[in-house]
């Protein structure tokens, strides 16, 4: 096909390219419009290099979707932002800025056979759980806020602790312990947090 041979068979950059176009297809269109574009157009080219089947259509309908979300027609940000008499490109930045998990989950399906409810019970549960505590820790980082405002380091470090945990433990050799350290110092950071602000109102500063 067409787009696999535009990806140069690099799964990265053929993921990249369904994406874009998934969102590019999908703008202004309804949901079951929007999959049966996707599932004959770009699902295909996904299968073709040994992507599994659930993981390239679950794939192409999420960012299908986030067409919803992402300019320039992002017509469901565009209908809040009538509804509620705002500002459309200020709505429309602020969907991307809270839904931006939803353009990451897709790649953990097709990163991960675990995501797709396939492998041991311990396998499945260990990667939902690393992966919401991961998306926890990113949204941390990106509002900038948990029991108090946070500074620019504990930010990163909040970041950094997600990416670790959005890491599937399979999808590397040392990905398990990847997990494993980011899981422990996330709660390391939380713990810090949680005490930092008890002391604060200890004092009485706010």
């Amino acid at each position: 096909m067409a787009l696999v041979k535009l990806g140069g068979g690099n799964l990265a950059l053929l993921l990249a390219l369904a994406a874009g176009i998934s969102i590019v297809l999908g703008m202004g269109m309804p949901t079951i419009g929007v999959y049966v574009l996707l599932a004959s157009l770009v699902a295909p080219a996904l299968s073709e290099v040994g992507v599994d089947p659930i993981a390239a259509h679950l794939f192409v309908l999420y960012f299908g979707m986030m067409s919803m979300i992402t300019p320039p027609v992002a017509i469901a940000a565009y209908a809040g932002a009538a509804i509620a008499k705002a500002d459309a490109i200020k709505t429309c930045l602020s969907a991307i800025r809270f839904g931006w998990p939803a353009y990451v989950v897709p790649f953990l399906f097709v990163l991960s056979s675990s995501f797709l409810m396939k492998g041991s019970n311990f396998d499945i549960i260990w990667a939902t759980v690393m992966a919401i505590g991961g998306i926890w820790m990113l949204t941390i980082a990106i509002i900038g806020y948990f029991s108090r405002a946070l500074d620019t380091i504990t930010r990163l470090l909040f970041a950094l602790v997600g990416f670790a945990l959005l890491i599937p433990a399979d999808l590397v050799t040392i990905g398990f312990w990847i997990d494993v350290g980011g899981l422990s110092t996330g709660i390391f950071l939380i713990i810090r947090e949680i005490a930092s602000k008890r002391r604060i109102e200890a004092h009485g500063v706010k």
